[in-house]
């Protein structure tokens, strides 16, 4: 999501007496219509893997993993899945997703442009100029090439690994998603219900799920919970004091005086919108949220030195999206259930929104001007299923809060809901895998939980006293 308000924003049969070597992967490139409501599509190949089974002679059902983004690339995760627990006796299936990646990925270079834009001091309207002219260009290429913005979406998306699954030869499969794999992976349950035999799905963005007119406050009460636990604790407290007035004082100090610093030895100017964007991509993880206090005390002192780790982090978010899969994607799916109403009643309601101020129109017109396509109502309304479901969530994400994934479970006959309360939005942990093993080879009793409500306080990155 780039910083400019609200844009804050996947022919082998299987069978029992086949063998595998142990460790065996299997590549492969699927060819499918970019968008199947033309008869006469142009065809994108789409770039897979299957990570075998470690026991080769396992007849669990697979998993398909669903990346996030939307617009990340899948395939980076081969090593992640290596060597996890649960290869070992159940095949990992990998793909790029159409749009990213190795599956043909429009405008790769776009990343880069867009953070060069951050480097400069710029306020909304130069930002949204700036960013205009990068994605005009980018359509502009993609028009030469053919490339129809109508295709992506997640209801193509879900029939390409459909077609997948098909093509592997799989009777049914095990999801795995997280973030808008989730709402991926909940698309894939309800068009294709008959080829899902669970669904383990966390950090959750269904389709019912207000994005847009939610996404400041979701940030705003998850930073702001952060700042409150370092309040309740002394040590952290005893070193960072008031640390929510600070950082209302240091936003509305770099709206004027912004930092000037060298980065990869080139010029960065970080204002008040750039040091939202360092604490939002801080909220991701535990690790990461420990030194937000510190984060805070170097804006609020200049010291330019410990921001740049966290700057370094934000290219690399703005390199790993394909943006634009990504604004294809979320602007068909949520722009036409934008309420500006609830937007602005959102900004009056936030302390940092009234501080800076911020705009509910902001980027609005970049947004429609990318593509004009919308979905239907069918990709707003929550989806209805009896699969097993495990849905996991963290107590302080700040990008798909806990509350999406008990909305989305009211409609799931056997859903299991899973909370970590001292996580962010990652939520790849030791506990969450072991419970995710037990569900999916039981799916339809719900795993035992106990490891989960073990509270876990934030680690605080505190300065050691001078000797």
């Amino acid at each position: 999501m780039v910083r400019s308000f609200p844009i804050l924003f996947f022919t082998a049969l299987l069978c029992a007496c086949h063998t595998t070597a142990p460790s065996e992967t299997v590549d492969g490139i699927l060819e499918v219509p970019e968008n199947r409501k033309k008869s006469h599509s142009r065809t994108l190949k789409l770039v897979y893997k299957v990570l075998k089974a470690k026991k080769a002679d396992s007849l669990k059902a697979p998993i398909v993993y669903l990346q996030g983004g939307p617009g990340a690339a899948t395939l980076t995760m081969e090593e992640f899945w290596k060597n996890h627990p649960l290869r070992n006796d159940r095949d990992i299936v990998l793909m790029d997703q159409r749009g990213t990646g190795a599956s043909e990925a429009n405008c790769v270079e776009i990343g880069d442009a867009m953070f060069a834009v951050i480097r400069q001091d710029l306020d909304n309207e130069g930002e949204i100029r700036e960013l205009n002219a990068i994605l005009s260009e980018c359509k502009e290429t993609m028009e030469q090439k053919g490339v129809d913005l109508a295709g992506y979406t997640s209801k193509e998306n879900a029939a390409d690994f459909e077609d997948l699954r098909k093509a592997l030869g799989y009777e049914k499969w095990n999801l795995f998603g997280v973030s808008y794999g989730s709402r991926l992976g909940l698309t894939i349950m309800r068009d294709f219900p008959n080829s899902v035999r669970s669904a383990v799905l966390a950090a959750i963005l269904a389709p019912e799920t207000d994005y847009l007119n939610e996404s400041f406050g979701n940030f705003e009460h998850s930073l702001f919970s952060v700042l409150g636990r370092c309040q309740k604790n002394q040590d952290c407290n005893g070193q960072f004091p008031n640390l929510k007035e600070r950082l209302l004082k240091t936003l509305e100090k770099l709206r004027s005086d912004p930092l000037r610093f060298d980065y990869k030895g080139k010029p960065f100017v970080l204002n008040a919108q750039d040091a939202l964007l360092l604490l939002y991509l801080s909220l991701y993880n535990r690790h990461s949220m420990g030194n937000i206090p510190l984060l805070i005390e170097a804006l609020e002192g200049g010291e330019t030195e410990s921001l740049v780790p966290v700057v370094k982090s934000v290219e690399n978010l703005y390199g790993l999206v394909n943006w634009s899969m990504n604004f294809s994607v979320m602007i068909y799916e949520e722009l036409p259930f934008y309420n500006e109403a609830a937007m602005v009643e959102s900004l009056e309601q936030s302390e940092i929104a009234l501080s800076l101020p911020l705009s509910s129109d902001s980027g609005m017109e970049l947004l429609n001007n990318w593509h004009a396509h919308r979905a239907s109502e069918l990709e707003n309304q929550a989806v209805v299923s009896e699969i097993p479901t495990l849905m996991a969530s963290g107590g302080l994400d700040h990008v798909t809060p806990v509350g999406n994934a008990t909305a989305a479970l009211r409609r799931l006959k056997n859903g299991y809901g899973l909370l970590f309360s001292d996580e962010g939005h990652n939520l790849f942990n030791p506990c969450f895998f072991q419970i995710t093993e037990d569900f999916l080879n039981d799916p339809l009793h719900q795993p035992n939980l106990d490891c989960s409500a073990i509270r876990k306080p934030l680690e605080w990155n505190l300065p050691k006293p001078a000797p």
